[in-house]
């Protein structure tokens, strides 16, 4: 029972009624509806596979089952982080091990198998399951990770006195998008290595692929660089407004186990070093990078700080280039973030260093300023083989050549960007900025999202690479809080990025009866999820001697009770049927979820 409290002495307390549905509920692609008895069968999975049928019978998942690596086509030591992620998840999750043999036997089998043949997406996978063997083929090991996801789901929604009957099912996918992420900012609250490694299985158990993990901001340096411990040793930390000291970071060996870690995983993090804005830490850590020179302090507050790097002096670039050789030393990923949004220009109208640079390359004005900034910082990058992410501000002042624009303010920076020839990925407030509460994107609204704007060429639009689910952090100061933000939500982003972008093929309400059942499955992987919308909404009608209320639930699966607090009110919570009368000394307010 869910509760929500009125400040003026009103108590309401919600039940949610979960929906259960089967295998039988599923359409698959307009076959006959199955159900598999016994136990009744579950094929909810999320996202949703692009061909799913099934068949009568189960495979039993016990101790009993082995594992074999299929050797045909490839070497045993190509799937061996998948053998041991499996093993894990047995281990973890289901309370058994799993041994690996070398070669079939009568023994029920988990066999996985690279293949050269049948499929086009290095994530694109088959699974065929018949009730003594589960097959998972694809033509590169991460196809077979995410193969492997779909059989974790399937494991998990099928759990019966506690043993696991997954059901015998077709699955041919492959997703949609290439890149399909979560930005996770650790800047501006920071969260510890467990919670960062909890997301990694999160994100891989449905089959999103990419961390864009935000590191340095005002509010805080997350990063350790050797050749400038300060960035930690002064940027890592704030004195709040109470007087209290905030902070964190992560050394080297922190982000070489993380990044590590996902690597087996097979999603790849993304670091975020903003710049030329988003960087009062590090000025506050050393401040020749600024135009002034003055000490500042690490930003105890939210909002947009005019403190940037000097455009014009040199030794800013010197100093961003040690720490990105540092950066690139941590992570493998091709792409390193730079940022490149919402940087005030006043300290470079004033500077006599930033005007000079602009008199020397013959640029226009500031804007421009920040696009010579950033084409500086990717000719050093792109001399490493990196190849920069930026916010769509990137694209005032000129775009650079193979840049890849990120954008956040509406759909037109990812559409300028590919009429540019640029990949874009996308990630709009409109829909994908989970730290927004329900009122403005719920489930339904993310499920919506369709990545590809109108008015596009069929070529402009393959260079929409993907989209993101974007997690500021400025009121989210703990995993419970964090949890409850992005969950359910990066489910529907989930099933749109992977499979189901087109508005016209998307179906919400079958969705949704799939997504119940995996509350289960969060709970098991202690997630503190959230609602799926405001579970009501009311009307309050004046009237004497007290006014009248209705309250309207989300759905009709939501039952309402109340009762009214006061010295003569009956205690007991009543069964919402219709409008009543507020009468009684009350203030009320909106209430608070």
């Amino acid at each position: 029972m869910l509760n929500m409290i009125w400040s003026g002495k009103i108590i309401f307390a919600f039940l949610l009624i979960l929906c259960f549905n089967s295998c039988s509920d599923i359409a698959t692609n307009n076959q006959e509806r199955i159900v598999i008895k016994p136990p009744v069968a579950n094929c909810d999975i999320i996202p949703k596979p692009e061909y799913i049928s099934a068949d009568p019978g189960f495979f039993q998942l016990n101790s009993s089952v082995v594992i074999v690596v299929d050797d045909r086509f490839s070497t045993i030591q190509e799937l061996n982080n998948e053998v041991e992620d499996l093993q894990n998840f047995a281990k973890n999750k289901l309370g058994f091990e799993l041994e690996q043999n070398s070669k079939l036997s009568n023994n029920p089998t988990i066999f996985l198998s690279i293949i050269p043949y049948g499929l086009l997406a290095d994530e694109a996978h088959k699974i065929r399951i018949d009730s003594n063997i589960l097959t998972i083929e694809a033509m590169h090991p991460s196809g077979v990770a995410r193969g492997l996801a779909s059989f974790k789901q399937l494991a998990l929604l099928n759990e019966f006195e506690a043993n696991y009957f997954i059901p015998n099912v077709n699955i041919t996918d492959t997703p949609e998008f290439q890149h399909r992420g979560l930005l996770l900012d650790c800047s501006r609250h920071f969260f510890s290595k467990e919670v960062i490694l909890k997301y990694i299985d999160l994100l891989a158990l449905y089959k999103m692929n990419v961390l864009h993990w935000h590191l340095t901001e005002d509010q805080g340096w997350r990063l350790a660089i050797d050749k400038h411990p300060k960035l930690t040793e002064v940027g890592a930390f704030r004195t709040e407004m109470d007087g209290s000291e905030y902070g964190g970071y992560y050394t080297k060996e922190d982000i070489k186990e993380i990044v590590a870690y996902a690597t087996k995983k097979h999603i790849e993090i993304i670091p975020e070093i903003e710049l030329p804005g988003h960087s009062q830490a590090a000025i506050a850590a050393y401040p020749y990078l600024s135009c002034t020179g003055n000490r500042v302090d690490v930003a105890n507050d939210w909002g947009v700080f005019k403190e940037i790097y000097c455009a014009g002096n040199d030794s800013v670039f010197i100093f961003l280039e040690d720490v990105l050789t540092e950066v690139i030393e941590l992570f493998p990923s091709k792409y390193i973030h730079i940022g490149g949004d919402e940087a005030p220009k006043v300290r470079w109208e004033e500077c006599e260093k930033c005007q000079q640079r602009i008199l020397d390359n013959n640029l226009k004005d500031e804007h421009e300023l920040q696009s010579y900034f950033i084409k500086r910082i990717q000719t050093f990058l792109n001399s490493k083989g990196k190849q920069i992410i930026g916010w769509d501000e990137i694209l005032e002042g000129g775009l650079a050549d193979g840049a890849i624009v990120q954008s956040w303010r509406g759909m037109e920076g990812g559409k300028e960007a590919v009429k540019n020839g640029n990949q874009a990925i996308m990630s709009p407030t409109s829909h994908a900025y989970f730290d927004y509460d329900l009122k403005a994107i719920d489930l339904e609204k993310v499920y919506s999202f369709n990545p590809i704007p109108k008015g596009l060429t069929n070529a402009e639009e393959g260079l929409i690479i993907g989209g993101e689910c974007n997690m500021w952090t400025e009121h989210v100061p703990d995993e419970k809080t964090l949890d409850s933000k992005v969950f359910p939500r990066i489910l529907a982003m989930s099933e749109v990025l992977w499979s189901a972008s087109d508005v016209k093929q998307k179906n919400y309400t079958e969705f949704n009866k799939r997504l119940q059942k995996h509350y289960t499955i969060l709970d098991n992987y202690n997630v503190h999820y959230g609602e799926e919308s405001v579970p009501m909404t009311y009307f309050l009608k004046p009237s004497q001697p007290g006014p009248y209320m209705t309250l309207y639930p989300y759905d009709s699966t939501i039952q309402l009770k109340y009762k009214l607090e006061c010295e003569s009110c009956d205690t007991n919570f009543i069964d919402y049927k219709k409008t009543f009368r507020i009468s009684g000394n009350f203030h009320t307010k909106s209430p608070t979820l």
